[in-house]
């Protein structure tokens, strides 16, 4: 076994492992602080991942890009942000989540084969936009998520689960941390953009241009309605959702830019 092949399994295994922690302490609850011990084993893994991925998607000063290794880029990053908030928030239950789908993630470039090499200038937008996509993916989960333990809790429906979640205070500056960085990222996004991807007309990228300008916006009035309006509650969530499925719709439009380029 190669040492890619034997790091990925052992990532895999390290995001298993936190996973079952988490599980087991949301059927059985204790006092002990399980955080430290989680964010030992998701960094070791975290670490691991970025070794794999790095040397997927770069090679010989070229990227690389494939489903395997978008997919499993998506999830490092969503373990990286979430990694972040458990140093000052008691978020590590939201793992249960992210890092059994993160273990399934750092297996796919070693499954998946099929890459195709970008330009740099292009290959640096596609990864800019990815990251953008799975920040904003993991924001949207985390509405979601705020959306209905928020209901639950008012109507006083609470499961195991819904009580071994984070406080709802600590779950929206969660939700809105993640989407300042992601309004951050994909910001760059539409300006890498701009300048590395030509004729967007002849390729038909119409499309992608004007739901992600529109995602944007809607990401930005929802910013700014939450500092001048003070909107939250299931209103952040709304706002988050709809924003975040009209850029799905945009990254239909980056498929046809590869598709393209690979035509």
């Amino acid at each position: 076994m190669s040492l890619t092949g034997f790091s990925a399994i052992l990532a895999s295994s390290l995001y298993l492992f936190a996973s079952v922690i988490i599980w087991k302490n949301i059927q059985s609850p204790t006092q002990k602080n399980i955080r430290p011990t989680i964010i030992k084993i998701v960094a070791a893994a975290i670490v691991l991942h970025l070794l794999i991925l790095s040397r997927s998607i770069w090679v010989n000063s070229s990227i690389y890009f494939d489903i395997g290794n978008g997919l499993s880029l998506v999830m490092l990053l969503a373990s990286m942000i979430l990694l972040t908030t458990h140093l000052n928030k008691p978020t590590e239950t939201l793992g249960i989540f992210i890092y059994p789908i993160a273990a399934i993630s750092t297996l796919l470039p070693l499954m998946i084969d099929e890459r195709m090499q970008l330009p740099l200038e292009l290959g640096s937008h596609v990864l800019i936009s990815i990251a953008a996509y799975s920040i904003m993916g993991l924001a949207t989960a985390q509405a979601i998520l705020y959306g209905v333990q928020e209901r639950n809790f008012k109507a006083k429906r609470l499961t195991k689960l819904m009580k071994a979640l984070p406080p709802l205070q600590v779950m929206e500056s969660t939700l809105l941390q993640l989407v300042k960085i992601g309004f951050i990222f994909l910001t760059f996004a539409l300006i890498s953009g701009a300048f590395f991807v030509e004729n967007l007309f002849e390729q038909h990228l119409i499309h992608k241009t004007f739901f992600a300008i529109l995602a944007w916006l809607v990401y930005g009035v929802f910013l700014f309605g939450h500092a001048k309006y003070g909107w939250r509650g299931q209103t952040a969530a709304r706002y988050t959702v709809w924003a975040y499925f009209l850029l799905i719709l945009s990254y239909i439009g980056t498929t046809i830019v590869l598709e393209f380029i690979n035509s």
